[in-house]
């Protein structure tokens, strides 16, 4: 085992000294061209995954003239699996995009009457509810309704609370 991590330090700085061109090689071959732009970000990934290894082994079990080829696959590893992961992500967004267009083009068919039938509802709630609810809608807090009716916030609570199982039965959720 390294005796200490300033021997480490030394010892990882000549690592990659040594293994600059083999690493920036393997990411170069097998990063896919669209993640070019990340190729900081692989290397960084296999030096953090070759001192890991070094802090957990050291460097008894390691020969110094095969440092390159062991750099070169851990690149090209990392590169594929960085590759994957950015595929993974790009295919997400892509679904997540297509929903929120589907769900717009929905929305905006219903919305306005979707917007006619809430205040329908809202207009069929007693007065002291319907007050409460359209302050929260508003975004105010309990005690700023109750500041703003000049009532209990505990009144607040109450009156919302019955405003929102009026709702639920008109609902039936």
């Amino acid at each position: 085992m390294i005796e200490s991590k300033d021997s480490l330090n030394i010892e990882f700085e000549k690592i990659v000294s040594a293994t600059k061109w083999a690493v920036l090689t393997a990411i170069q071959k097998y990063l896919n061209q669209d993640y070019i732009d990340s190729i900081d970000d692989v290397a960084q990934e296999v030096y953090l995954r070759i001192y890991k290894y070094l802090l957990k082994n050291g460097m008894e079990n390691l020969r110094f003239e095969s440092i390159g080829n062991w750099a070169y696959t851990i690149s090209k590893n990392e590169s594929l699996r960085f590759n994957s992961k950015k595929n993974r992500q790009n295919f997400h967004e892509t679904e997540l995009d297509l929903e929120i267009a589907d769900h717009s083009e929905n929305q905006f068919e219903t919305g306005i009457i979707d917007k006619l039938e809430y205040d329908e509802l809202l207009a069929s709630l007693p007065k002291p509810y319907r007050e409460v609810m359209q302050l929260t809608i508003e975004g105010l807090t309990g005690n700023e309704i109750s500041a703003e009716l000049n009532i209990a916030n505990g009144t607040v609570k109450s009156r919302l609370s019955r405003a929102r199982s009026i709702l639920n039965e008109k609902f039936k959720i």
